[in-house]
């Protein structure tokens, strides 16, 4: 029996060619769709589960709610923070460590290279189990003068030798100091940790200003005792902070306890990378991202599966007098139903079996448009079940109604009509199906094309300065054979011909990091957190923000700031000292410190309360910009002069970007000798910020394609099913006059209604859902322009 139901497959699928072959492959690129994206959200889900406990491991964030501005979220915390914590609620946590990073430059034979140490507690390879490839990293952490390196570093630095033993030399700022090698190690798995060097970290080294509460500087982890849950010392958190933090040096508002602008909470190692609230100066993932995608390959595969229904039903209709004769010699309804419901499942595991060639094709192709590699284990008992689950699933669901609707089939109506057995239900669910998977089709094509405007849109806003011919050199590092390695760049590039402004500072355009200090009023107990970047003189004039109100920066006549905010006086106490110096701030600082128009804050005087005895004079108030984020409202900002402090150089140039980066790079090696550069262009820091929107709108446009695709197929299949069935009937028509035009108008309209009841449907839907899309953008196109994306959408369709 079992060899004669699957002689009849086999038949079957010989004679319908088209409709075998137009089944199959839709259902396998389907499959294949879902099996990418399962793949992709499994490995999304998979960081630092493989640390031993790590549903109790924990890092700390910090957060500040300023007067007047919103929340400020951080995954860093002081360093004396932990140990307190640790000390203070030791009947809670079992164990703690902290990890310092620090960019250090590498003196290796002649050249220069830059990388990440990270200091850390002992404790640290306990939370975190490293796997130890040569050395002992104990002896590691027994010495600050020892050093570790992942295999990745000893690669890059000692090829196939052992390095342990060997001596790196390494610079923060200064001279080199010679680190011996004593482990080299590898972190398996996903995870959040990057980590290419680490040393033991010595806090009685560290600055005393270094360990203010109100500087965040280390990422610190602890593991909480058995049976303990985290939420019981969350709510004891506000107690701890006004308990040892003193926030009267910040803010002279009384009023002010610590716990109000400062607040602390946990959050699992297993959820840091899904989670992007938290600054961190790191690309994570993104949750919303990951479950947006499993819903696209989901509704991929059910379009797959629709369209397998849809033809399978409509060829079934067609065996009405096979089923006839088999149940007049003595087939039983139960063998009718296990026969098509067997041939639906025999088709399902073709397209599975199809499906992984196609993975194997379309892999490549996904992992360029998310900028990760992901590696199928076909031999994994998730991948197996998943595989198994889906095609007997599809199977069975596809092979549903024509098992037990054919099979109800009475002989003797199917044998006397000889022809085809269709029935109404049939022809309804068919309808039905098509415009459901067309109605998914035109959500996607919408979305895409909504996404597509919204990244044009936001990459083409006015930024606040000139964006375009600008390139970045971040952080030039202090070389102490050289000197001021920083001014005697900055002189060799001004000679340049295609040099037409240089300037330094601090930050550079889209960096996530913020520094922010506490201005007030003299005589006034009103604080105001305002960002603070350090620049030079021609700073506004390279990159071409306007001043609105009184006057720039000039050499001779304004003084500049020292690191700590008060120059040194030989001789003299700085800590009693008053210093007073000019300042520059923006339009949206002006608003926040009260003052009615830029032209009314020049010529005022404001206290810093972040500095010791620093009194500020406002000289010129500039445009407010988008420095710190196109993607953002402008934020407040004062920029103080600190021509000797800052080590990022922005160039403004004329000519080829290839030309300049070529004459920049000459430049840095006739000064610096092989040290490593890095360089970027301003308007790729800006497409940067959108590179989440980016690979959304890669995939959405990557599936689109293939719902379209795959629908076209089904709609394809179904129309030459019923053309098929209708030959006679065209063929009547023309005999009594009709001409092909008129036949053609006819079934376009038929297979045309399904499409637009579809695009009814789908259009409140996409509107709907992007425009929650939307709110993620606080400059976002106008939502009047979703109704004609909506009508191209249909005409697509």
């Amino acid at each position: 029996m079992l060899k004669n139901y699957f002689i009849t497959a086999i038949n079957n699928l010989i004679k319908n060619k088209l409709y075998s072959i137009i089944n199959i492959a839709g259902l396998a690129i389907g499959l294949s769709a879902c099996i990418i994206i399962a793949l992709y959200v499994k490995d999304q889900y998979s960081y630092d589960k493989q640390w031993k406990d790590s549903d109790r491991i924990y890092r700390v964030n910090f957060q500040f709610d300023f007067p007047g501005k919103g929340p400020s979220k951080f995954a860093f915390t002081p360093i004396p923070a932990m140990p307190l914590l640790e000390q203070t609620f030791k009947d809670k946590i079992e164990k703690s460590a902290r990890a310092f990073p620090s960019e250090v430059t590498i003196f290796r034979e002649d050249a220069q290279f830059n990388e990440e140490l990270i200091q850390i507690d002992p404790a640290f390879t306990e939370l975190f189990q490293f796997e130890i490839l040569s050395g002992d990293l104990e002896n590691t952490l027994k010495d600050p003068s020892n050093i570790a390196i992942n295999s990745e570093v000893a690669k890059r630095y000692f090829g196939s030798q052992d390095p342990v033993g060997k001596v790196l030399t390494l610079s923060s700022f200064g001279p080199g100091i010679d680190y011996k090698i004593t482990a080299v190690y590898r972190i398996r798995g996903n995870t959040v940790l990057d980590i290419p060097m680490l040393s033991l970290f010595d806090d009685t080294s560290i600055h005393p200003r270094m360990k203010r509460w109100h500087r965040l500087n280390t990422v610190s982890y602890f593991k909480i005792k058995k049976n303990i849950d985290i939420e019981t010392l969350k709510p004891l958190m506000p107690a701890f902070i006004n308990r040892n933090v003193d926030i009267s040096t910040l803010f002279s508002d009384p009023g002010l306890s610590a716990g109000d602008v400062m607040s602390v909470d946990f959050q699992n190692i297993e959820t840091i990378h899904l989670d992007s609230s938290w600054d961190t100066m790191r690309a994570g993932g993104n949750r919303t991202v990951v479950l947006s995608f499993a819903v696209i390959s989901v509704l991929v595969l059910l379009i797959g599966c629709i369209n397998f229904t849809i033809l399978t039903t409509a060829k079934a209709t067609q065996r009405a007098r096979e089923v006839a004769m088999r149940k007049v010699v003595g087939a039983k309804r139960k063998q009718l139903i296990v026969q098509f419901l067997g041939e639906s499942v025999f088709m399902s595991l073709l397209a599975v079996i199809l499906s992984l060639g196609i993975i194997e094709i379309m892999l490549p192709v996904f992992e360029s448009m998310i900028g990760k590699t992901i590696s199928p284990d076909y031999t994994s008992p998730i991948i197996l079940v998943l595989l198994f689950a889906l095609f007997l699933i599809v199977g069975i669901s596809g092979g549903l109604y024509p098992a037990f609707i054919l099979s109800g089939f009475r002989p003797s109506n199917s044998l006397k009509a000889n022809q085809s057995k269709e029935t109404k239900g049939s022809i309804s669910l068919r309808n039905i199906l098509v415009i459901f998977q067309f109605c998914i089709s035109t959500i996607l094509i919408i979305a895409t094309i909504v996404v597509y405007i919204q990244l044009r849109y936001s990459l083409n806003r006015d930024p606040g300065y000139n964006k375009e011919n600008l390139l970045v050199i971040d952080k030039v590092k202090y070389r102490p054979d050289l000197g001021d390695t920083v001014a005697l760049l900055k002189n060799e590039l001004k000679t340049l011909d295609s040099v037409s402004g240089i300037c330094l500072s601090d930050i550079y355009p889209s960096q996530k990091i913020k520094n922010d200090r506490i201005y007030t009023h003299p005589g006034s107990n009103v604080s105001y957190p305002i960002s603070t970047i350090a620049i030079c003189y021609d700073y506004f004039q390279t990159y071409q923000i306007r001043v609105v109100a009184g006057r720039n920066y000039e050499e001779n006549r304004d003084i500049p700031e020292s690191r700590f905010g008060a120059n040194s006086t030989s001789g003299s106490d700085s800590s009693k000292e008053l210093f007073e110096r000019n300042i520059i701030i923006n339009e949206s600082a002006a608003r926040v410190l009260g003052f009615s128009s830029p032209e009314d804050a020049v010529g005022n005087i404001i206290n810093s309360t972040t500095t010791n005895n620093s009194l500020y004079t406002i000289i010129g108030v500039v445009v407010d910009n988008h420095l710190y984020s196109i993607n953002s409202q402008p934020r407040a900002e004062v920029y103080l002069l600190m021509p000797d402090q800052v080590n990022i150089i922005t160039l403004r140039f004329k000519g080829s970007p290839k030309r300049i980066l070529d004459r920049v790079t000459s430049a840095w090696n006739k000064i610096t000798g092989e040290a490593e550069i890095s360089t970027v262009f301003v308007d790729q820091l800006l497409a940067q910020e959108f590179e989440q929107e980016q690979t959304e709108m890669k995939v959405l446009t990557g599936f689109s394609l293939l719902a379209i695709f795959i629908s076209c197929m089904g709609l394809f299949g179904s129309a030459s099913f019923t053309v098929e069935r209708r030959i006679k009937e065209i063929g009547l028509r023309k005999v009594m006059g009709a001409k092909v035009k008129n036949i053609v108008s006819l079934l376009l309209w038929q297979f045309s209604k399904p499409v637009l009841i579809a695009n009814i449907i789908a259009w409140p839907v996409a509107i709907l859902v992007m425009q929650n899309w939307l709110e993620r953008f606080p400059y976002r196109i106008n939502l009047l322009l979703l109704i004609p994306i909506c009508f191209i959408s249909g005409l697509i369709a």
